[in-house]
C-alpha cells in the first residue's frame, strides 16, 4: 500500500451511524476485524483486552437500545429501523484495569485498527462511549470480569460522509444537510502543528 492509498483508507474509516440494514454481517466478519486488531501495539504487550462480537437479530435489538448516538444532532435518535447497525464489538478490558490510563490508549488503538480494516472492507464503523450501564449485561459480558470500553457498531455503509474544512459556519460540529449527507468538518494541517 502507497502513501496515497492509506491516505485515502484513514479518510474512508469515518463514524458511519447509517447503515444498509438489509446486507447483514455474519460472526466471521467481525471476527476478521478483531484478528486484525489483535497485531495492533498494546502497551508492555500485555494484550489484555477482550472482544465480545453481536450478530443476532435479538440482541443486536436490545444493545441498540442502549446506545447514545450523536450529541451534537439533538434531534436525532440514532439510525431508523432499516438503518441500523447488523454487528457490533465491544471493546473490553479487566475490570481491574480498566481505568489505567494505558489501558485506555489500549482501546483507542484496538478501535481505530478494527475501524481501519472495516474501511478496508467497505464496512462503516461507529465507536461509542456513551452507553447504558447494563451494556455489558445485555452483551452477555461478565461484568465481575471486564468492563465495556467502548461499543463499535458496524455494517455496510448507508449513508454518504463527506470530509471538510472547518471554516464554514458549523466550525468543528459534523451536522448533514437537507439530502441527509454527513459532514466532518477537520482543522487544515498548519493548524495542527506547533
Amino acid at each position: 500500500m502507497n502513501s496515497k492509498n492509506f491516505q485515502d483508507l484513514v479518510r474512508s474509516s469515518r463514524s458511519y451511524r447509517r447503515f444498509a440494514e438489509e446486507e447483514p454481517l455474519c460472526y466471521g466478519d467481525l471476527a476478521a476485524l478483531v484478528n486484525a486488531a489483535r497485531f495492533a501495539p498494546s502497551g508492555n504487550n500485555m494484550q489484555v483486552l477482550r472482544f465480545h462480537i453481536v450478530v443476532e437479530p435479538a440482541e443486536r435489538s436490545a444493545v441498540f437500545s442502549r446506545l447514545h448516538w450523536a450529541a451534537l444532532l439533538r434531534d436525532w435518535d440514532g439510525p431508523a429501523a432499516g438503518e441500523r447497525p447488523t454487528g457490533y464489538i465491544a471493546v473490553c478490558a479487566p475490570k481491574a484495569l480498566a481505568t489505567n490510563l494505558v489501558r485506555l490508549i489500549d482501546t483507542g488503538i484496538a478501535a481505530q485498527t478494527i475501524a481501519l480494516a472495516a474501511a478496508s472492507r467497505g464496512l462503516g464503523c461507529c465507536m461509542l462511549k456513551s452507553f447504558d450501564p447494563d451494556v455489558n449485561e445485555v452483551m452477555g459480558v461478565s461484568a465481575e470480569d471486564y468492563v465495556t470500553e467502548l461499543v463499535l457498531a458496524l455494517g455496510v455503509r448507508g449513508e454518504r460522509v463527506v470530509l471538510e474544512t472547518s471554516e464554514s459556519e458549523h466550525g468543528l460540529a459534523y451536522w448533514r444537510d437537507e439530502e441527509g449527507t454527513h459532514h466532518v468538518p477537520k482543522l487544515a494541517l498548519e493548524n495542527l502543528l506547533i
